[in-house]
């Protein structure tokens, strides 16, 4: 299996053989999230480390969830210079600059004087760093048969046995009597643990640095003066008894994946200052307060110089330091100073790429056949209802139609305009795979982000609400904000089809007729719906742009596979124009009962048809109670001597009616 991308710099080989033979028991989550970082910095999404790195944590014996958070939590981390195994291919891409989670000063610190030693700080570290019922690894210092001074596994014993044993003995370094050095571990422990996957919280993390990356010795004032402008949540301070300061970071993490992720971020902080990588371990050795070393035959003490400094919490210090991805505070002669070019009107005078346009009409009209048009439209750049376009590769998400369905009315549309070109759609059925859009949205993302599509359909948009209410403005407007987030990102327009709520949408203004929340009247940078006309077969179609000018409304006639514009008809003869028009009448006519005009008007009605004239459809609708339903009645006794004699007799329901 290769792992080798076009411009992007090859996986290390630590990361390969991690992906052949997997990881010991014990370092399981820790291997994944180093290659999950390893895949990141080397320029991989997060969906395609998944699909390598979840089947060898499988293997391993985690669970596909575990596995899932502890690779998603690398990529929440802020990419860093790729660890190349070998030579870049010829050709090959630069790597990507260090992208850094946190934004240090740059500006060089002056020194802080050392605080005086905390007097009794073994016994204090405990009481601030550990649960009285946690565990506490000490380890003294040996001599090993090279003469090296290294610490031994150490005890465990819980923080109070520690603190009465110290009473009994008068103090730690009757505990032990090393005068190579005494070491506690930072964190928790499990009993008798001394490992990684011992640890029992993941609280601390050890920041110790005595010279920077060029090998300058950094001294202990200039050290303190760094962990105290870094503002992290520090929990002590401690003087090693040589050249460097140790200090104790409270990160608090939930999991061994979270606590690299912040580890991470503290090397950020601290970038040019030469951390010892091997402090990122969550079972690192610290030096003990009170305890004795020897340093070319002296021996020293190890001191607790300070508890809890900086920020209250790691939350706290991330919210405060951490970059938020939101894009910078802009002044305005600097926004007027450069041009914003208008980006191109992928439907001239209607829609530009990056915008968002949502289509709305009554369920079955056809507004899947008039996304379908717009499609090929785009992809070839044909006119639309009259529109130029502006040629561009289109994606089309059906969520709604059977494969056989969508393939018809493809060739009928094409075959009708003319079109035999289908290179410039590619089609995405996702019929049975629809789900949230706050889930969905970024696989599509990760499908498109290198297409450069121009327009993106999603058909229908009500396939994306999961267990979000349509009726409620804060659903419909986090849906909206993951549309505008797939617009954004992927620089595409993105058009959805929606339906009208039910009932009659007559006497609504035209953005009012989607159904559910109001936002989807708001949201949308083209808003376009098309209701009913008087004649059958034909749609008033209403525009409303953010920005572009407005476009006056106008009508389009079905034409066996697609609408097209017809130019004559008149787009105020509409349903809704015909209601409002209507009921302007009945305000003008003043108020009228319910039940009684239509009781005379229909013995006169009955009357004229027994002297032989005509009596219409519209006539029998009378016999309703209700003043609505008599619409038809104007049309049927608007000719004829009826009129004249229903005049004389009923003058106000005449009025009424318009007659």
């Amino acid at each position: 299996m290769s792992f080798r991308y076009h411009s992007r710099p090859p996986l290390p080989p630590r990361t390969l053989d991690y992906l052949a033979r997997g990881a010991a028991e014990g370092q399981r989550n820790a291997e994944l999230f180093d290659a999950a970082c390893q895949f990141r910095d080397a320029g991989f999404r997060a969906e395609e480390a998944e699909q390598q790195l979840l089947a060898r944590a499988t293997l391993d014996g985690l669970s596909e969830a575990e596995a899932r958070s502890a690779i998603r939590s690398a990529f929440t981390h802020g990419a860093r210079e790729p660890a190349v195994g070998h030579a870049a291919e010829p050709g090959a891409l630069p790597p990507p600059k260090r992208v850094s989670a946190v934004q240090p000063p740059k500006a060089p610190l002056a020194p802080v004087s050392l605080p005086s030693p905390i007097e009794g700080g073994f016994t204090k570290l405990l009481d601030a760093c550990f649960a009285a019922e946690e565990f506490v690894a000490i380890a003294p210092a040996r001599e090993d048969e090279a003469g090296d001074v290294v610490p031994t596994r150490g005890v465990t014993m819980t923080r109070e046995e520690w603190k009465q044993r110290i009473v009994a003995r008068g103090g730690i370094e009757k505990c032990f009597s090393t005068t190579l050095g005494l070491f506690v571990r930072i964190n928790p422990m499990a009993k008798n643990g001394a490992k990684n996957e011992h640890v029992t919280s993941f609280r601390h993390a050890l920041v110790e640095f005595d010279r920077d990356d060029g090998g300058t010795q950094i001294p202990k004032e200039q050290q303190h003066a760094a962990i105290l402008a870094s503002g992290l949540p520090v929990s002590a301070v401690i003087d090693s008894g040589n050249k460097s300061l140790h200090a104790w970071v409270r990160v608090d993490a939930p999991d061994a994946a979270e606590y690299r992720r912040r580890v991470d971020i503290i090397w950020d902080w601290f970038e040019g200052r030469c951390l010892d990588r091997q402090n990122k371990n969550p079972s690192r050795l610290s030096r003990c307060p009170e305890g004795r070393r020897t340093v070319e035959g002296e021996v020293r003490m190890q001191q607790l110089l300070a508890l809890h400094v900086g920020a209250k919490s790691w939350s706290e210090w991330e919210a405060a330091h951490a970059a938020d991805g939101l894009p910078k505070i802009i002044g305005g002669a600097e926004f007027m100073a450069v041009p914003k070019p208008e980006p191109p009107q992928l439907i001239t005078g209607v829609l530009h790429q990056g915008s968002k346009m949502i289509l709305g009409g009554a369920s079955k009209s056809r507004k899947s056949w008039t996304l379908i048009d717009m499609m090929l439209s785009v992809s070839t750049g044909v006119t639309w209802w009259g529109f130029a376009t502006q040629r561009g590769r289109v994606l089309y998400i059906n969520f709604e139609l059977p494969d056989f369905a969508f393939q018809h009315r493809l060739q009928a549309i094409a075959r009708h305009k003319g079109i035999t070109d289908f290179t410039g759609i590619d089609l995405w059925n996702l019929r049975g795979f629809a789900t949230d859009f706050s889930v969905l949205i970024p696989k599509i993302l990760a499908r498109v982000k290198d297409e450069r599509y121009a327009l993106i359909v999603l058909d229908p948009v009500y396939k994306g609400l999961g267990k979000r209410d349509e009726n409620k403005a804060g659903d419909i407007a986090s849906l909206c904000n993951e549309i505008e987030q797939l617009a954004v990102q992927s620089g595409a327009a993105v058009v959805f089809g929606a339906h009208y709520s039910k009932g009659n949408q007559a006497g609504k203004d035209a953005i009012d007729r989607i159904g559910g929340s109001g936002v989807f009247a708001r949201d949308p940078d083209v808003i376009l719906t098309m209701t009913p006309h008087e004649d059958d077969n034909a749609y008033v179609v209403d525009l409303t742009l953010r920005a572009l000018p407005q476009v006056p409304s106008f009508v389009v006639r079905w034409a066996g596979c697609i609408f097209q514009r017809d130019q004559h008809a008149d787009a105020t003869r509409g349903e809704d124009h015909r209601q409002t028009w209507r009921q302007k009448e009945t305000r003008a006519a003043g108020p009228l009962p319910a039940r009684q005009p239509c009781r005379p008007l229909w013995r006169h009605v009955r009357a004229n048809a027994a002297n032989g004239e005509p009596r219409g459809d519209g006539a029998q609708r009378c016999a309703s109670p209700y003043p609505a339903h008599h619409r038809g009645l104007r049309r049927e006794l608007h000719a004829g001597q009826s009129q004249e004699r229903l005049r004389q007799s009923a003058p106000q329901e005449l009025r009424h009616y318009g007659l």
